[in-house]
């Protein structure tokens, strides 16, 4: 699940775990997540991670803190998953607080504790945006020259999901024929696939030697 999160977004989800175990609760869910994205930017939310941690306590309580492995929460699971959402709306192969933020404030977690610590949810949810709407890589610009999904994924440049050649845009990793170049294009992130892949004697060799150029048909 967390594969393409950022050292940061990775970082909010493990400070989460020290919040709950800290709180003492039965589950980790929302409102720890969103502790974990204070403690790591606490400009987006705009209110201290203190302030936060006091209002789940008196909305939440407190139990008795644990080392005990505890269980994800449907909220904290459907968190995590809007923060993928959220960055493959915005055309972003990498997650980050900001994404994880939206997803959580659109989700409805942890909004009243927001407001509790001083927080306006409506303008922690523009900061949000305004975050996760920076640009990752330079978009390429016309007359730049050719290039294949391949490489400009590789770049970090967004590439649009078709279903055909006359469809919109559905997603950010391409959409081509199923040939080389959509066997390429799973080759390019570490992912299960794409281990498989591999173990199976199929890499980026391979392709080119049984089908020629990945954008031979282009």
């Amino acid at each position: 699940m967390f594969e393409h999160f950022d050292e940061r977004a990775r970082l909010c989800v493990v400070l989460a775990q020290e919040e709950l175990r800290r709180l003492g609760h039965d589950e980790l869910g929302s409102i720890h997540l969103l502790l974990g994205v204070a403690r790591v930017d606490r400009e987006l939310l705009g209110v201290e991670a203190e302030a936060l941690r006091a209002a789940v306590v008196a909305l939440h309580g407190i139990g008795t803190p644990s080392d005990d492995p505890v269980p994800m929460s449907a909220d904290g699971k459907a968190a995590l998953e809007g923060a993928n959402a959220q960055a493959l709306r915005l055309g972003h192969t990498t997650i980050d607080p900001a994404h994880l933020l939206l997803a959580l404030i659109e989700a409805g977690g942890g909004v009243r504790a927001l407001r509790e610590a001083g927080a306006i949810p409506s303008e922690v949810r523009e900061r949000a945006h305004a975050a996760a709407g920076t640009v990752r890589a330079t978009a390429r610009q016309p007359g730049d020259g050719p290039a294949t999904h391949v490489d400009d994924l590789r770049a970090g440049h967004p590439v649009a999901v078709r279903l055909g050649a006359d469809a919109y845009p559905i997603g950010d990793l391409g959409h081509p024929q199923v040939d080389a170049q959509l066997l390429e294009l799973i080759l390019v992130n570490d992912t299960i696939v794409a281990q498989l892949l591999r173990e199976h004697g199929i890499d980026e060799r391979l392709l080119r030697e049984t089908f020629g150029p990945a954008d031979a048909g282009d």
